[in-house]
């Protein structure tokens, strides 16, 4: 049976709205990737962003027909002071939406930030059961270009069988087809997160935080112009060379700062059963993404991903000297992965008085 996905816009009180440019009158509608940013509530535009259009009746006999997953995505506020105590999510009234539909506030806005990013790909993924190729319906109420936006970024992460619905819930509702109470799903799933043990910490490299959730990882590369990669430590507790490392080079204030101006660094424990979530969005340990999704069997490893997840470079083995760990940073950061292999690049550097070996002491 094949599955669709329908994301929803209903209806935004002012207030709900996200803030975007100096709100004057000469603020773009639209930014320069192409996603409106302005004025949601507006007329739209006869074609879809990607994808095709699709009218009521149509709608109608692709549910009955594929009983497809819908998907609401109405904004509301946020308030992330109360997710301790479970609580992100604040609608201002009862939300009503298509039976079945899972609720996913605010993904429509045409800038999003990494965490809302992150949960987006999240949980497009699940929903779709990884299967990009599913259908995926997107809409709102009338005339709500968050709908608009939810294609066009859907097909940007690679999902390929797109439909937008303008006419929305209002079309859905004067067709004379029912609604429902619904409620917005959590932010993200909690992740149960190891504490940060005296000597299994860097000292400031890594930090304490287990919390690993890469999609966000990754929209902050593509944000952040500085950053050029993610930089992924594999190690285990009882890894002698994982333990110099540590106690040495990521512990030099000098060091964390020259990565961290290039990087955003995360340690991954190849034997931990603790809950991560990956590239693709998808719910694994840090265990079985080592082994099953990086390949990964030796310590330690270093692997640098690209905003869009795929490998840059990876380097297998303990590194003490300060310059070549400098050096692997410009190498990665500076393009060089394209033109030369790291040894190379070390060779020349080491010729005008930079780094030396990779495993020199």
């Amino acid at each position: 049976m094949t599955t669709a996905v329908l994301l929803v816009c209903g209806s935004l009180a002012p207030g709900q709205l996200q803030a975007v440019g100096s709100g004057t009158a000469n603020d773009a509608l639209f930014s320069p990737e192409g996603y409106r940013i302005a004025r949601y509530r507006a007329a739209l535009p006869e074609r879809s962003p990607a994808g095709r259009r699709i009218g009521t009746q149509a709608l109608a006999a692709l549910i009955d027909r594929h009983d497809p997953v819908l998907v609401d995505v109405q904004a509301v506020t946020v308030r992330p002071e109360t997710e301790a105590f479970g609580v992100s999510w604040l609608p201002t009234k009862t939300r009503y939406n298509l039976p079945g539909s899972s609720w996913l506030p605010n993904v429509g806005y045409g800038r999003l930030e990494p965490r809302m990013l992150a949960y987006l790909q999240f949980h497009l993924n699940r929903l779709t059961g990884s299967d990009k190729a599913k259908p995926i319906v997107f809409y709102c109420v009338v005339d709500c270009w968050m709908s608009w936006n939810a294609v066009k970024r859907a097909a940007a992460l690679g999902y390929r069988n797109l439909f937008w619905y303008p006419e929305g819930t209002d079309g859905w509702a004067e067709a004379g087809l029912p609604l429902k109470a619904a409620e917005p799903l959590p932010l993200m799933p909690t992740i149960r997160s190891a504490e940060c043990e005296t000597g299994h910490d860097s000292g400031g490299f890594f930090g304490c935080d287990r919390n690993i959730q890469l999609p966000a990882a990754l929209a902050r590369i593509g944000a952040e112009p500085r950053l050029t990669a993610v930089m992924l430590f594999f190690e285990t507790a009882d890894c002698p060379f994982c333990q110099r490392m540590r106690r040495g080079l990521l512990r030099d204030p000098d060091v964390i700062g020259y990565f961290h101006q290039r990087f955003t660094a995360m340690a991954i424990d190849l034997e931990s059963e603790a809950e991560m979530i990956d590239q693709r969005g998808v719910l694994t340990t840090q265990a079985s993404f080592a082994r099953d999704t990086m390949r990964v069997h030796r310590t330690p490893t270093l692997v640098f991903l690209a905003a869009d997840g795929e490998e840059l470079f990876r380097h297998a083995g303990v590194i003490v000297d300060p310059r070549v760990f400098l050096g692997l940073a410009d190498y990665v950061s500076e393009g060089h992965v394209e033109r030369m292999g790291f040894r190379e690049f070390l060779a020349g550097a080491s010729a005008n008085g930079g780094a030396s070996d990779p495993g020199a002491d």
